[in-house]
């Protein structure tokens, strides 16, 4: 288990190249509780049009990337850990505002990520709201948003690597909404398993900032 989680980190930091939609509900852990998710968001275009015209020219072009987050419960409202998107690595924290055992939830989230390839530290922040049906269903809307390397809009050398010298720097900003749905809640009868994933979550991403008009889809399993 150790090795796959491991191996599947590695890979996330080669390839994971976006900085939207962080793959979270609004409600923390709880106390001592570990988790490790890992997601993938995939583009999706309103034109086929303006998705040629994004590979062809590489402007507000953006890739399905995937998404590693290692997280603890700290105490009933805080969570600290460690996330890897946009090319690098680093802490986030994420407080709810809200009395951790009630349905509804509001948190705040500050990621620090160290962009390996340039060598800088890009910065992301986010608020969620979500409420929680029953013990299995949480529905979330929240707003991203930060400041760091624009890596939509990666230059090319003549080699057709990329130009990692030349990237600007750029505000960055979407919203988001989706669902997480508890397959080992507590008291369930998948509550001991250990071969069940802890949770799924779905999520439409809509990003702000760019020219092109698209949604990203998520996907992300939790266990």
């Amino acid at each position: 288990m150790l090795k796959m989680i491991l191996t599947f980190m590695f890979f996330a930091l080669l390839f994971s190249s976006c900085y939207y939609g962080v793959m979270q509900g609004a409600h923390t852990l709880g106390k001592n509780h570990i988790t490790v998710t890992g997601g993938v968001t995939l583009p999706a275009y309103f034109s086929a049009e303006s998705k040629r015209e994004a590979e062809e020219n590489r402007v507000d072009y953006l890739e399905a990337y995937p998404s590693v987050d290692f997280a603890m419960g700290a105490t009933e409202r805080i969570d600290l850990g460690i996330s890897s998107f946009g090319y690098g690595v680093g802490p986030m924290m994420k407080y709810n505002l809200m009395h951790p055992e009630g349905p509804t939830a509001i948190s705040a989230m500050l990621n620090m990520n160290y962009v390996i390839p340039i060598q800088v530290m890009m910065t992301r922040f986010s608020l969620c709201a979500g409420h929680r049906f029953d013990r299995d269903l949480e529905i979330f809307l929240g707003s991203d948003m930060g400041y760091g390397p624009d890596l939509s809009n990666i230059p090319e050398s003549d080699d057709g690597s990329h130009d990692w010298g030349s990237v600007d720097n750029t505000f960055f900003t979407c919203i988001r909404i989706g669902c997480k749905y508890e397959l080992k809640p507590l008291g369930s009868p998948n509550q001991n398993r250990t071969y069940i994933p802890e949770s799924v979550l779905f999520q439409f991403s809509i990003p702000l900032d760019i020219s092109r008009s698209m949604i990203l889809a998520g996907l992300a399993i939790t266990y």
